[in-house]
């Protein structure tokens, strides 16, 4: 299957809309888009794109739950999460319950300035597979 249709002369993406040159170049070069956040709240929804991977920086100040919004039907996503400590740390993370991990919900390191990194799959249907990358 094509990523691409190129019938009359246009070249329409994967959500159907319609794409110049550059949009192509792009499309077809681009890495995997870093959303980077401070997390100052106690609760925070992190999402999927319309399309494709996403990885999300998360800047703690505090401890918090972190849920997820629906991937998108009849694609495979995946979702990489880069969770970093203060200079302080202690800032401890749950996940929804709605992930399925390998054995267990990995152990968030807290100490100062750790870095920890997951990866979530969203199966394209209702289920979402967890694991950790490292930490």
């Amino acid at each position: 299957m094509s990523r691409f249709d190129m019938t009359q002369g246009l070249a329409k993406g994967s959500l159907g809309q319609e794409m110049t040159g550059g949009q192509i170049v792009d499309r077809l070069s681009a890495g995997i888009l870093v959303e980077n956040r401070i997390v100052n709240d106690p609760a925070i929804t992190l999402m999927f794109p319309k399309a494709g991977d996403i990885s999300y920086r998360l800047l703690l100040q505090k401890a918090c739950r972190i849920s997820l919004g629906q991937g998108q039907k009849g694609q495979l996503q995946r979702m990489t999460i880069i969770l970093q400590q203060p200079y302080e740390g202690n800032c401890e993370v749950e996940f929804d319950a709605s992930v399925k991990w390998q054995n267990r919900q990995p152990f968030i390191d807290t100490r100062a300035g750790s870095v920890t990194l997951v990866e979530i799959l969203f199966d394209g249907m209702s289920q979402f597979y967890g694991k950790l990358i490292y930490g």
